[in-house]
């Protein structure tokens, strides 16, 4: 259901407001500032006294608004002061001017602790209770329930997609995405351009909030913000709306009836909101006193949970929440000290949206259905092939309820149903959403063996079923990043694995594209092929077993790789005992090496051939070389 925020402002609230600037600024208050959605007169001794969160200061200056023309307004109005522009106010008549509070933070401080300020009596929060908050016997009063998501331009065209998610979400605001294009699925214009994401200004109530929810998304570790991310005052769409690539959490009644910004879907949140009030104020609630006015304005049978008061709240964007005596598990006007607890019941009918998603693998079927409500919907979802039910499901803590079919029959064009329907006595419509799917038999690709020895040509067996018989057609094979297309006959292959692939691991795909004539699904399958080095046999010749002292002798030095005919290469080194006589390369299996002159005497010759990187070392035999004059 869309609402258009509208004011309420009762006739009269111009002048009143004016005659207020008049009489409030003067030579020793030149600081004092003004805003539409102040009290418009000058609050007296017996009025109610509020400031605080930006959030709701506009659905509360309506209500303060309806309230002060009731019969209950003759022994005090309501007297709600906006949370901007900056500067300060006289919060009543006679007492010392305040700087303006910003915020939920800001407005609660002023009821405890070293701040207290009399001359307030409530504060407009967007946020629960802190512990020291509470500590300190602050109690909260909820009346109306609202909805935060990540507002964009409308007034230029946004570089966001479509839809973020809260692990997107999280990835921006953390500085994991710094592009559009990082966003999975993106969907937008501009990849490349560089997001812009904003938080409201410290002591926000919705800042508070919005950490929650960011910390609730990333498995419940707190998130740290990046330094890219800005600041901005709460909910006011300046530093957005020019902007094609800022983003920022975003009240969804104050985002109703603006046309600057618009709401991305995806991240969705809904909270209570609060008007917060010293525990010792409501102790005391005899007739006259401020404890029975409070209750009066914010209790359970108080003008904020009526009737009268629900047209106005809703006209603002917000839910009105539901009381006890009204509907079962309704909180409005109870004086609490933790937060409303969810899920919330309001007066307010939500309509809501079914988006289903259909996928196959095989002959099984998910269905996936998404309840789109501006709030976290309770209740079933009947799921039908046609006319025939095929099972439910509850829906779950995120809005969706899921379904998983197996042995579905093949066929293309398979139409399903999603039909949401609330749990009775929620205050939630039913909706219902379509899908369609093909329904293909399962293929599966089986890999045999894949390990061999460089130097000798391999094969790899591959077979390829389609809906449990021989497959047709061709496999797309990769080998560590050579790519080739295999013909099947009678659903199997080989891969051919040449002698000279080098030793090492790779990565083997096969990858088999379906029948589409005949309804059979894509399916693949993955090995690693290794290929150990060859061994080597390293054999000596000498040129001549005895030489002349002023002579060089020679040696062929032969490496065979071990089972293959392809010839070695490398370095080779000869040694007569631990003194090396001579150094050479093998070439196409062979080097010829010139020995060193050697001094008289009998040596014991040996080569030694290093290996490389398809195949190991090796060692001659010992010859002897005797040298004489």
């Amino acid at each position: 259901m869309i609402r258009q925020r509208v004011s309420l402002a009762v006739a009269g609230a111009v002048v009143a407001t004016t005659a207020l600037t008049a009489g409030m600024v003067s030579p020793a208050s030149a600081a004092i500032t003004t805003s539409p959605y102040d009290p418009g007169f000058e609050p007296g001794s017996t009025d109610l006294v509020g400031v605080g969160s930006d959030t709701i200061e506009i659905v509360m200056h309506d209500v303060a608004n309806a309230f002060n023309q009731t019969a209950a307004a003759s022994t005090g109005k309501i007297a709600s002061f906006a949370a901007a522009p900056a500067g300060e106010i006289v919060p009543r008549t006679g007492v010392t001017a305040i700087t303006r509070p910003n915020g939920s933070g800001s407005g609660k401080n002023l009821l405890h602790a070293t701040t207290n300020n009399p001359a307030v009596d409530f504060a407009r929060s967007s946020s629960s209770l802190s512990t020291a908050e509470n500590s300190d016997g602050l109690k909260q009063f909820a009346f109306a329930v609202d909805g935060l998501k990540l507002a964009v331009s409308s007034t230029v065209a946004t570089h966001a997609p479509s839809t973020i998610t809260a692990a997107d979400m999280v990835n921006i605001y953390k500085g994991s995405y710094k592009t559009w294009g990082e966003i999975p699925g993106y969907d937008g214009s501009a990849p490349g351009a560089t997001i812009k994401p904003y938080v409201p200004q410290a002591g926000s109530g919705t800042l508070s909030f919005f950490q929650t929810q960011l910390q609730a998304a990333n498995g419940g570790a707190p998130v740290v913000l990046a330094a890219t991310v800005g600041e901005s005052q709460e909910h006011d769409p300046a530093l957005i709306r020019e902007n094609a690539d800022a983003i920022a959490p975003f009240s969804t009644a104050r985002a109703e009836g603006l046309t600057s910004v618009k709401l991305v879907r995806g991240f969705s949140a809904r909270r209570a909101v609060y008007n917060v009030v010293r525990g010792s104020d409501i102790a005391v609630t005899t007739p006259g006193s401020k404890g029975a006015k409070l209750l009066d304005v914010f209790g359970p049978s108080g003008y904020l949970c009526s009737p009268a008061a629900k047209t106005v709240i809703e006209a603002a964007g917000f839910d009105q929440l539901a009381t006890s005596s009204t509907q079962q598990g309704g909180q409005c006007g109870q004086a609490l000290s933790t937060a409303v607890s969810y899920p919330f019941v309001t007066t307010s009918t939500v309509t809501t949206e079914t988006a289903l998603t259909a996928t196959s693998a095989g002959s099984t079927v998910t269905l996936s259905a998404a309840i789109d409500g501006n709030n976290i919907a309770v209740g079933t979802v009947t799921f039908k092939e046609g006319a025939t039910v095929v099972g439910t499901a509850p829906v779950n803590g995120q809005s969706k309820a899921t379904l998983t079919l197996n042995g579905v029959a093949k066929g293309n064009g398979k139409k399903y149903t999603a039909t949401y329907t609330p749990t009775a006595g929620s205050n939630f419509e039913g909706s219902e959403g379509s899908a369609t799917v093909n329904v293909v038999a399962a293929s599966a690709v089986s890999l045999g063996a894949a390990g061999k020895t460089f130097g000798v040509a391999g094969t790899i067996p591959l077979s390829v079923s389609a809906a449990g018989v021989p497959a047709s057609g061709t496999v797309s094979v990769n080998v560590g990043g050579s790519v080739s297309n295999v013909a099947l006959s009678n659903g199997a292959a080989v891969i051919s694995v040449p002698a000279t692939l080098g030793a090492g691991s790779y990565q083997v795909t096969v990858s088999y594209g379906g029948d589409a004539a005949n309804n059979v699904g894509p399916s693949s399958a993955s090995s690693t092929l290794s290929i150990s080095k060859a061994k080597t046999t390293s054999t000596m010749k000498l040129s001549k077993s005895k030489v002349k002292a002023n002579k060089k002798a020679k040696a062929t030095v032969t490496v065979k790789i071990s089972g293959s005919s392809l010839k070695a290469s490398g370095k080779v080194t000869l040694k007569a005992g631990s003194k090396t006589v001579g150094k050479g390369t093998v070439r196409n299996g062979k080097a010829t090496i010139t020995l060193k002159k050697l001094r008289k005497g009998t040596y014991k010759i040996k080569a030694t051939f290093a290996g490389g990187g398809n195949y190991g070392p090796s060692k001659t035999k010992t010859l002897k070389l005797k040298v004489v004059k």
